[in-house]
């Protein structure tokens, strides 16, 4: 859970330097090197996840549609976390309640 925390921090980070280097388009796009970033397990994940994209050359732009996209998708899986533990919870009091 911790490394999965991190990781998140980091992919924001990394999308802060593409959004502050203005790299959201194709014709915007940088290098690696030219943002300072080093790829990693972050990198490569949102990569993966389409958020950066590659035109070519190595040279790489944050889609922010999809960085929008992934955002909303991780608050309604982790909604639907946190809704399962309460209910798992409010069924384990009533359960007590009723054993008592």
């Amino acid at each position: 859970m911790l490394l999965t925390a991190l990781l998140i921090r980091r992919q924001g980070a990394m999308v802060r330097v593409f959004e502050q280097a203005g790299a959201t388009t194709p014709a915007a796009a940088r290098t690696p090197q030219e943002l300072g970033v080093q790829p990693g397990m972050a990198w490569y994940q949102l990569v993966g996840q389409g958020v950066l994209r590659c035109p070519g050359e190595g040279r790489y732009y944050l889609d922010p549609d999809s960085w929008q996209k992934l955002r909303q998708h991780r608050r309604r899986i982790t909604a639907l976390v946190l809704a399962v533990i309460a209910v798992l919870g409010l069924l384990y009091a009533w359960i007590r309640v009723k054993a008592a």
